[in-house]
């Protein structure tokens, strides 16, 4: 949504239900049949565990049976590797890459997939202004959007029988985000690096920004942002297999924002795109890759929202590209999604102040008192899902010099939940609120609305991250995920279940849209802290563990979108070639 400035103008919302989901069945460009076997179906999810169908248990064997996907193994479990992906993670961390100003990082890593992890510019699909080819969704809050995607090209698109949506073949998305929370305003070009603090890993966690200045141990890295070896990098570099062993074994805590949250994941999906290049791994459908900007703060999903086509007015996904399944590689694996509106008023004062009319702090006090008063739907209805909001800031400008007269007031409100219907309705009703307590203010001095002598509204900002309650159904992504898991033996086992709780990640766009997501961490730490704060921190695990989260992530990828084995024979992808969508694509 662009940035709206006209006073007291909100935008219009529409609300979807899943009903309205919309399949390309005879709709797509190219209708000539795809094959005749049976796909896997969605099943149930019994007692926190999802029911496996029996085709893509085989294929999981399969595909870490296979050669090619053995020798991927071998190679990520070499020290060189583990030194290559610990050096990667460190000098990308580095830069600098606050929500929506993602570019530097996005530059960069564009450099390393055409310089140094063998991609083709045809093979690099988004660009350093921003624009993404097929999407009709370019700008999100009036800003560019600085993807960072590469392509594994499928065989499927050359298949006689092949389907296309508007001539879009079939892709399964595989992202991390690129950006932070913390610095939250881009540094100067001058210094675009962020500083790597070192400290013992049994001293106490800095609380200060002095604090951490203070500390003189740091990584050091050349005029190109290669990391220079030296005592400070071989006492980083070092990993535990526990925080026992970081305590004893004189363990480095590794400062800098971003850190876990999500280089450590995001870096390790590059380095698995870089395998899956250099050892030419085919799969059928095509496979994209990609760092995504904007997933914290006012951020906004902006990366995914381009993606998938995500319209917030209008609350749909037109799903451009035909994007079959979801792998999100930052999470634990939740399967419910918290949605969210929020909304950044700013009351300004009267254009011609008089002494004893209308002010913006009492109108921004008007609309609190207003909202507080709103009973949400779990409030009213003891069957509706939990929702709530809250008043997350308000504060207020100060006086020019010589005057008493608040210029503005700006008013931060949240509003979450994990249906659509429920957060809309909560928001249905705090919405006119915010006009509301405009027109008491100013109803008070009996001022007319937009006069010179009256208190005006902005909106200022507006987010959405729309909202999926997944129920007992196991999608195609969480049984390919859920058994790799337990086919490479990481993070899943006979006791796991499948969380319960809601998170709110990349993955809210593509469930919202009725796309199949599912989510994991690749990183592997022994500790960390200070998640979104400017204290940031994290002590390296072992390598190993990494590398069986990256062969998950293969493994699952390729049982959705098929994988043509060393043996010459074909795993079938696991979805249909038409992707799911909310409305057709503009």
């Amino acid at each position: 949504m662009k940035r709206r400035n006209s006073r007291a103008s909100l935008p219009v919302f529409y609300s979807v239900s899943t009903a309205l989901l919309l399949t390309a069945c005879g709709g797509s460009d190219d209708d000539s049949g795809g094959g005749s076997t049976p796909l896997p179906a969605p099943t149930a999810i019994v007692n926190g565990v999802p029911e496996i169908d029996p085709a893509i248990a085989e294929a999981s064997k399969k595909l870490n049976a296979d050669k090619t996907i053995l020798d991927i193994v071998s190679e990520l479990n070499t020290d060189a590797t583990a030194k290559v992906s610990f050096d990667q993670h460190m000098e990308l961390v580095r830069i600098a890459s606050p929500s929506r100003y993602e570019y530097r990082m996005a530059g960069e890593v564009h450099r390393r997939m055409a310089d140094e992890w063998g991609f083709s510019r045809g093979e690099i699909k988004t660009s350093a202004d921003g624009n993404l080819p097929g999407t009709d969704v370019q700008l999100v809050d009036g800003l560019p959007v600085y993807n960072a995607c590469v392509e594994i090209k499928g065989t499927y698109s050359s298949s006689p029988d092949a389907q296309s949506y508007k001539g879009q073949y079939p892709k399964v998305l595989v992202e991390s985000h690129i950006d932070v929370v913390n610095p939250e305003v881009l540094p100067p070009d001058s210094n675009p690096f962020q500083p790597i603090k070192l400290q013992p890993f049994n001293d106490p966690v800095v609380t200060a920004p002095s604090q951490l200045n203070a500390i003189s141990s740091e990584l050091s890295f050349d005029a190109s942002g290669r990391i220079i070896e030296d005592a400070n990098y071989e006492w980083a570099s070092r990993w535990f297999a526990s925080q026992d062993a970081a305590k004893t074994g004189g363990a480095a805590r590794i400062y800098v924002p971003g850190y876990t949250d999500a280089m450590g994941n995001t870096s390790a999906l590059f380095t698995l795109a870089r395998m899956f290049k250099k050892h030419n791994i085919k799969p059928v459908y095509d496979v994209w890759i990609c760092g995504t900007a904007g997933e914290e703060g006012k951020g906004n999903l902006a990366g995914m929202k381009q993606l998938y086509g995500f319209d917030q007015n209008l609350g749909t996904g037109s799903n451009p590209l035909n994007f079959v399944a979801n792998f999100g590689n930052e999470g634990g694996g939740a399967i419910n999604f918290t949605g969210s509106h929020r909304f950044e008023m700013k009351y300004k004062a009267p254009a011609n102040p008089g002494d004893g009319g209308p002010s913006a702090v009492e109108a921004m006090a008007s609309a609190i008192a207003q909202i507080a008063d709103v009973k949400t739907p779990s409030e009213q209805r003891p069957d509706a899902l939990k929702t709530t909001y809250t008043v997350g800031q308000a504060f207020c400008e100060e006086p020019a010099p010589g005057s008493t007269v608040i210029p503005s007031c700006t008013l931060l409100v949240d509003m979450r939940s994990e249906r659509t219907d429920t957060l809309n309705e909560v928001r249905d009703s705090i919405q006119p609120l915010f006009q509301a307590g405009l027109a008491a203010e100013n109803a008070r001095y009996g001022k007319q609305e937009n006069a010179s002598d009256a208190v005006t509204m902005d909106l200022v900002w507006y987010g959405l991250r729309p909202a999926f309650v997944n129920g007992d159904k196991a999608n195609i992504a969480l049984q390919a995920g859920w058994q790799a898991g337990m086919t490479v033996g990481v993070d899943v086992d006979k006791d796991s279940k499948v969380p319960t709780g809601s998170s709110s990640l990349n993955d809210n766009v593509p469930a919202n849209t009725g796309v199949p997501t599912y989510n994991w961490g690749l990183a592997s730490n022994v500790a960390g802290g200070g998640t979104h704060a400017f204290w940031e921190w994290g002590t390296r695990g072992d390598p190993k563990r990494q590398n069986l989260r990256i062969q998950r992530a293969m493994t699952a990828v390729l049982i959705t979108a098929g994988y043509n084995l060393s043996d010459g024979t074909v795993i079938q992808p696991s979805v249909g070639p038409i992707g799911v969508r909310t409305r057709e694509l503009n």
